[in-house]
């Protein structure tokens, strides 16, 4: 029986097995010990010499009761998230949206998804973002220019980590050190309140809702299984909070991509 993202947002689905350090993603891949071309991403920046692995997630994850969603919006775009849930049978990572709710078909990319659910729970926040068909770095904009103070059109900017509750949105663009091309970054859903890993300074664990062709840490999608699901990300700060990059596998990670992160809260 499929467990809920809310059910996942508090147990972290321990008996899954923890990708191992080093696995190679799309977001995070080891160049070849040959001569490196242009078009090759460069490796993450390490974390140093020792290992960083995050205890038991069941017994350090968050109390939802003590940091719910900040806003209505927040927690219907949460309850949207556990009916897809719930309902789907046929779930894919495309770039074309297709979904047919009656018949569990869910098939979109990470701002796809991003764009189908606030159509439904936060229209005039979707309008904000200003173009028929937003990607993630259309939401890294859009993010960056709300106020922190109150919610304008929509929007809040969420200045530190700290202060991140479930049903606010996270993205981040394409590392810079990236050769250009393909995907502009990323966007999904944070779940829970993000968690500091003590063995690494400035960290935090993320548990997080997103629509991925790879798999993070302690993620739901079965193996070869694409799309909507849950995973834990890493996101490193600079020490004042501020998010400056993100290790795709959690507290895995063999390092962290440092690019533009940002959170952002929706409010209708």
């Amino acid at each position: 029986m499929r467990t809920s993202v809310f059910t996942l947002a508090v147990v972290l689905a321990a008996c899954q097995a923890e990708p191992s350090l080093g696995t190679q993603t799309e977001a995070n891949p080891e160049p070849s010990q040959a001569a490196q071309t242009t078009n090759e991403r460069p490796p993450p920046t390490p974390f140093g010499p020792s290992e960083v692995e995050l205890a038991d997630p069941e017994s350090s994850q968050a109390d939802p009761e003590q940091y719910p969603p900040a806003t209505r919006a927040a927690t219907k775009l949460l309850e949207l998230a556990d009916g897809i849930d719930r309902s789907r049978t046929d779930t894919v990572y495309s770039h074309a949206t297709r979904v047919r709710r009656k018949q569990g078909i869910y098939h979109f990319d990470c701002s796809g998804m991003i764009n189908w659910m606030l159509d439904r729970v936060a229209p005039k926040a979707l309008a904000k973002v200003g173009r028929e068909r937003p990607v993630a770095s259309s939401y890294v904009r859009v993010i960056e220019n709300a106020p922190t103070d109150q919610a304008r059109s929509g929007w809040q900017r969420i200045a530190e980590i700290e202060q991140v509750r479930p049903g606010d949105l996270f993205a981040w663009r394409r590392p810079p050190s990236w050769p250009k091309g393909g995907n502009t970054g990323h966007v999904g859903i944070v779940l829970a309140k993000p968690e500091r890993v003590p063995e690494l300074a400035d960290a935090y664990v993320v548990r997080i809702l997103d629509s991925t062709r790879w798999a993070h840490q302690y993620d739901s999608r079965d193996e070869g299984e694409t799309g909507f699901g849950t995973g834990t990300i890493l996101i490193m700060t600079d020490g004042a909070g501020q998010p400056i990059g993100y290790g795709w596998h959690g507290s895995a990670s063999r390092g962290w991509n440092e690019t533009d992160v940002v959170f952002g809260r929706i409010s209708k």
